[in-house]
């Protein structure tokens, strides 16, 4: 058996650069408001919401896309989590508070586990200036699993997890603990789990790549470094950073708009691309045209317009 700890940080197949290690325990809150310290205070007091006691306010299940797996290929693992009302937890994004999903793996050698596949974050506005990226509800959060292709068939393998997180209402915050499992069965045929459909759905309600093409709602500009969205069809709009993109600069102010357009400024020193999702939503008083599309993942080097591949470009904006 082997494990590993591992801060999720790849966002809908991008991966990150930066260190994948995290330090256990609570001291990886990051206590920058008041009611993240309130968090540790519930923590002195021996509440362990994982465990069942009344600070429990999310529950996770870890759950596979497939009964079965063949050797040298992969399927998809998911940590579905569901939140009590009020509650939000955290994306690995540009946050001013909250604490990152941390979790140990309890696996058979032979098997490897990627990076978490996060789905798109909603704006979270606090008094104060304070801008966070979070789920309510339900985080669906998938990964992909391999195993060697030396794995006998009829092998059963059993992946584990051990979890926390910080999960918050706006009032006070309380740390989560989980222990998550699952069973696949090594066989030469792929079997669909009773799960598959949220996969599905989950793949479908990701977001669709910004290429430049006709058909894309919203429009990427550049003037010099600050980067230009805008739509034309009467929609607001919100930039919502993933965690590998270059840093927005004043993200609170310039990353939402009620105009269809946003300019934003980056610091480009640890990243040269812009990568995350931007999402439409109606302005009072202003149905805005029909669309098939509200949620758009963006892609971008810098300077650098999306075209039909891969949402990418190496040409230069004009």
């Amino acid at each position: 058996m082997n494990s590993g700890i591992v801060r999720a940080a790849h966002w809908f197949g991008f991966l990150s650069e930066r260190a994948a290690l995290m330090r256990t325990g609570l001291m990886a809150l990051q206590c920058m408001t008041p009611c993240i310290a309130i968090a540790a205070c519930a923590v002195s007091a021996s509440a362990q919401p994982g465990l069942g006691q009344a600070d429990e306010h999310s529950r996770v299940s870890l759950i596979s896309e497939t009964e079965t797996i063949a050797p040298d290929t992969s399927t998809m693992l998911a940590f579905e989590f569901d939140l009590d009302k009020s509650y939000h937890t955290y994306a690995d994004s540009f946050n001013d508070s909250g604490a990152p999903l941390i979790t140990v793996w309890s696996k058979p050698d032979g098997v490897e586990i990627g990076d978490p596949i996060w789905p798109a974050p909603y704006r979270y506005e606090q008094a104060g200036g304070v801008l966070d990226h979070v789920y309510e509800n339900r985080l669906f959060l998938m990964m992909p699993v391999s195993i060697d292709p030396s794995t006998p068939i009829g092998e059963e393998i059993v992946i584990s997890a051990s979890l926390e997180w910080l999960v918050c209402d706006s009032n006070l915050c309380v740390p989560q603990f989980a222990e998550a499992s699952t069973k696949l069965e090594v066989a030469t045929k792929v079997k669909p789990s009773a799960h598959a459909e949220k996969f599905a759905e989950a793949r479908s309600s990701s977001g669709k790549l910004l290429t430049g093409a006709r058909g894309d709602a919203v429009i990427v500009m550049w003037e010099g470094d600050t980067l230009v969205l805008s739509n034309h069809l009467g929609y607001g709009m919100s930039f919502i950073p993933a965690a590998d993109s270059a840093k927005p600069l004043d993200l609170l102010e310039s990353g939402t708009s009620d105009s269809g357009t946003l300019r934003i400024e980056f610091d480009f020193e640890k990243s040269n691309r812009v990568v995350g999702w931007v999402r439409l939503h109606k302005v009072d008083g202003n149905p805005g045209a029909p669309v098939n599309e509200k949620l758009w993942i963006i892609n971008v080097k810098r300077g650098s317009k999306p075209n039909a591949f891969l949402g990418d470009s190496e040409s230069e904006s004009q």
